[in-house]
């Protein structure tokens, strides 16, 4: 597979599909009410009752954060033994946490933002490093943590990768 064809792949799942921030759970559908400003009874099921998603309630409900969206991401390369990783960022500056992921294609790293909450400019466009370290390097250059969390996401728990870095 090429890095184009794999970016297609994904970009035809999570790009064209209409994917929704919020999550699934129990047979409900979570998403945030924002037509009031900031939701906070959303942000605190997210922080007490949320789990990270099997990738085909994912599917199935087109909903999900930015950690359902790599582990979508994740299985769908998987299946055409494509490696990849799934990384924490945490911009220091804004104390912001943004969970991606990184796949290894044609001797290259690629990062491919498809997360549904997204409003970057690069939503939808591959950025290729020539390695791991640079796109590592690029990252910790902004005052940004780059934190390999492939094994600590786990598909049925809570996000504590995430939550014990948030105090």
């Amino acid at each position: 597979m090429l890095i184009l064809e794999a970016c297609e792949l994904l970009k035809k799942e999570l790009l064209d599909n209409g994917y929704e921030y919020g999550f699934y759970l129990n047979g409900t559908t979570y998403k945030p009410d924002m037509t009031k400003g900031f939701d906070k009874e959303f942000f605190e099921r997210l922080l007490t009752e949320y789990r990270i998603q099997d990738p085909g309630d994912t599917m199935r409900a087109k909903v999900g954060t930015c950690h359902d969206a790599v582990i979508l991401m994740k299985t769908l390369l998987a299946n055409h033994d494509v490696s990849s990783k799934i990384w924490l960022l945490h911009d220091k500056q804004k104390g912001k946490f943004h969970t991606i992921l990184t796949f290894y294609l044609e001797g290259k790293t690629v990062y491919l933002e498809l997360t549904p909450q997204s409003g970057k400019p690069w939503y939808g466009k591959e950025i290729i490093f020539n390695s791991e370290q640079s796109f590592v390097n690029e990252y910790k250059q902004n005052d940004c943590d780059v934190i390999d969390v492939t094994d600590a996401v786990i598909i049925g728990k809570t996000p504590d990768f995430l939550l014990s870095r948030m105090t």
